[in-house]
């Protein structure tokens, strides 16, 4: 099991961003809806959101200096791993299997990191990852690992996706019916809907 943990959220993150129970779920919520996708609900938008988001999510202390050519490409790189993760973890929130595709690039990413020596010391359980974070690519190969390692370890009938914005979660109540991915906002913002929907429905 990945025991990465945040050591402090930095700005423009906020504890809100951080409920998926593990870091790969959070990272397939970097973005503002999934469920009802707005024009402007990109969250991963430059070099900088990147970096206080894995130091947010624990994936390292101290923010690496990047070089400007590391940095142009780490958005879409990092972009692009998180819609494989999404394809693959909103797949088995349906009980579905993992999609080839998204799946094979995940695995030939983290494979590729692991075998060029920038991810490195991995232990068993993935409690520890560290890599050379200023080299290219490096990044985004440490996240597709850690993706590859939650389809295996995590426990896939408690993979869910909020019923209202979409948002990834792992469900750790006793009784696995956890619904939202916050009972603060969008379980919140549910029980209004269905209230003003009871209040229509007795005018």
């Amino acid at each position: 099991m990945v025991t990465l943990t945040a050591t402090g959220v930095r700005p423009p993150w906020q504890e809100a961003h951080f409920i998926g129970g593990h870091p790969v779920l959070d990272l397939s919520n970097t973005v503002f809806s999934r469920a009802h996708p707005v024009e402007d609900g990109e969250l991963l938008r430059a070099p900088s959101d990147v970096l206080t988001w894995c130091a947010s999510a624990g994936l390292f202390e101290e923010s690496p200096h990047l070089a400007e050519a590391t940095a142009s490409g780490l958005v879409p790189e990092v972009r692009a791993v998180r819609e494989r993760a999404w394809a693959v973890f909103s797949a088995v929130a349906r009980g579905e299997a993992a999609p080839a595709e998204p799946l094979g690039a995940l695995l030939e990413r983290a494979g590729t990191g692991v075998r060029s020596g920038r991810v490195r010391q991995v232990d068993a359980g993935l409690g520890r990852v560290t890599a050379d974070w200023a080299s290219p690519g490096a990044i985004p190969e440490a996240l597709s690992l850690l993706a590859v390692h939650a389809l295996f370890t995590l426990p896939v009938e408690r993979v869910r996706a909020c019923g209202r914005c979409g948002w990834l979660f792992l469900d750790s109540s006793r009784g696995g019916r956890r619904r939202w991915c916050s009972m603060s906002t969008c379980g919140n913002r549910e029980k209004a809907s269905r209230h003003r929907q009871v209040e229509r429905a007795a005018d």
